[in-house]
């Protein structure tokens, strides 16, 4: 279901966050690009997935605040910093934190 698609996304954003920090850690140029590539790919789907006719100044915040997370992401590229990525990571979990905790009803009547 979209839902979870949506949660699965988050979850592999975090995942890669973490192991680009590590990757900076170790001076791994490769595997943090690798790593990161893929975060700002799967920002850019949760901006995708946003309706921005039907979520008003919610959908339209979340997107300013993906857009934020890429800039991000490229400054932490640029300056080889995990610091950027923190924060990065920081927001991810908190906006899945919320969005793991729509109750099923919730989910199952946009669903449709």
């Amino acid at each position: 279901d979209p839902h979870t698609l949506i949660s699965l996304i988050m979850q592999h954003i975090q995942g890669n966050l973490a192991g680009a920090k590590g990757a900076i850690e170790r001076k791994d140029i490769e595997s943090r690009n690798k790593m990161l590539t893929r975060v700002i790919g799967l920002i850019g789907e949760l901006q995708n997935s946003l309706d921005m006719k039907k979520g008003g100044d919610i959908s339209t915040n979340l997107y300013d605040l993906y857009a934020y997370m890429i800039r991000q992401v490229n400054q932490a590229t640029r300056k080889n910093s995990a610091e950027p990525l923190t924060e990065v990571l920081k927001l991810i979990t908190e906006i899945k934190s919320g969005w793991d905790g729509i109750p099923l009803d919730v989910r199952q009547q946009y669903s449709r």
